[in-house]
């Protein structure tokens, strides 16, 4: 498999379009490509990925992907990495006051400045602050989706939420954040549409708001609250259960298969399999605590990389009672899960680029946002696929995670 890897299209994979995120992604994907064509990745791959995932590979904040934005948009010309916060700070500063743009969407006592600073390094954000960044610094729709869908690796712009519809209308038309607020006012008087008319058929078109008026015709349209089977968040839903589907069924043939062997008559159904069924086969290599449970995702020494996220049965039953939304994490762990089985015994190369192929087609539906290699989850199932045993070295890494690093 070696030798192909210069075969692996990363260029297309990690859609390497945009200019301020150019660097982070093309450094990882150079390091993804150097790990998989390691001699010792065919026959230490736990080991391998492990050491990469812990040791080497460069975790980019949320902090670090704004200092690139403001570096290309303020077209600083010192090396990046030399740029002081405080040039970014008031850069940022500049441009929120420029704009008349809010410290922030709700009160609070905090200067400008020291906001700016905690946005300029924290690992992540809430997404309310990166539609005020897209304000202050004057973003278009096209960089704050980005910024929601490969940073904070959320959906894209839920064009079933007015504030955020408005949000981006004001964004496409450079219109500046007291505009946003006049608009959330008039929506709150708007009166719900009568019919679904012209604000459907607008919905239908992909959404081009070209004037106010298509803007409120599909703001009272909104308001009247019909369903809507395009939303991100429902199509996410419907993905979600396609995809925990097929895994149910997946784990009840292992479940059969097990059964049959110790000579039982028990016959295993989709519908028997649980959410305790799934934890218990994806998440097999995390270790158990005394009451049952998955231990702490804290003591995981790859905790950041992989965003706190596991994919428990706590997890799985709130997503199923609709008290977590989807998100891409869970499309892409099931993804995973049924590739790994499905095309066990496949070339790992092909099995890569089917799992690519899916996923992408997937995440597009959702509103997510392509895969990322520089998100070390996305990365390490990935890596993961190339394997002979993709599950298994899927559950070893993550027992290893939970063991005590080299040198305590």
């Amino acid at each position: 498999m070696k030798n192909r890897m210069q075969d692996l299209d990363f260029e297309q994979t990690v859609a390497l379009d945009t200019a301020k995120d150019f660097e982070f992604t093309k450094r990882a994907a150079q390091r993804f490509r150097q790990v998989v064509s390691l001699d010792s990745f065919e026959d230490e791959d736990a080991d391998v990925i492990f050491h990469y995932l812990y040791k080497e590979m460069e975790l980019v904040s949320f902090g670090d992907h704004l200092k690139r934005y403001i570096y290309e948009r303020a077209g600083l010309e010192e090396p990046f990495g030399e740029v002081p916060q405080e040039v970014y700070r008031e850069i940022a500063v500049d441009s929120f006051k420029e704009t008349c743009t809010p410290k922030s969407m709700n009160p609070t006592s905090t200067k400008l400045p020291a906001l700016v600073n905690n946005w300029l390094t924290q690992a992540s954000v809430k997404r309310e602050t990166v539609f005020l960044l897209g304000f202050g610094l004057r973003m278009s729709a096209e960089d704050v989706s980005d910024f929601l869908t490969r940073v904070l690796r959320e959906q894209d712009f839920d064009f079933h939420n007015p504030e955020e519809v408005i949000y981006c209308y004001c964004y496409s038309h450079h219109l500046l954040y007291g505009k946003a607020e006049e608009y959330k006012e008039r929506y709150k008087t708007l009166e719900p549409a009568q019919d679904k008319g012209n604000a459907a058929k607008i919905y239908s078109g992909g959404l081009f708001l070209d004037d106010e008026e298509k803007l409120f015709q599909y703001l009272a349209y909104l308001k009247a609250g019909w369903d809507d089977p395009k939303s991100e968040k429902s199509q996410a839903f419907q993905e979600f259960m396609r995809l925990l589907e097929r895994a149910r069924e997946i784990i009840a043939a292992m479940y059969q298969k097990d059964e049959e062997e110790r000579g039982r008559q028990k016959v295993w159904k989709a519908e028997n399999i649980t959410p305790s069924d799934l934890e218990k086969v994806i998440c097999n290599g995390i270790p158990i605590n005394k009451m049952g449970n998955l231990k702490k995702m804290s003591a995981s020494i790859l905790a950041k990389h992989f965003s706190q996220k596991r994919f428990s049965r706590q997890r799985i039953t709130n997503i199923l009672n609709h008290k977590f939304p989807v998100e891409r994490f869970d499309l892409l762990t099931l993804e995973f899960f049924i590739v790994s089985q499905e095309m066990e015994d496949e070339d790992p190369y092909n099995r890569y680029h089917h799992f690519i192929e899916e996923a992408q087609e997937i995440l597009a539906k959702c509103g997510m946002g392509e895969i990322y290699i520089v998100n070390p989850y996305e990365c390490f199932l990935l890596m993961c696929l190339l394997t002979d045993c993709p599950l298994a070295v899927f559950s070893e890494i993550w027992e290893k995670s939970y063991e005590e690093p080299e040198g305590k």
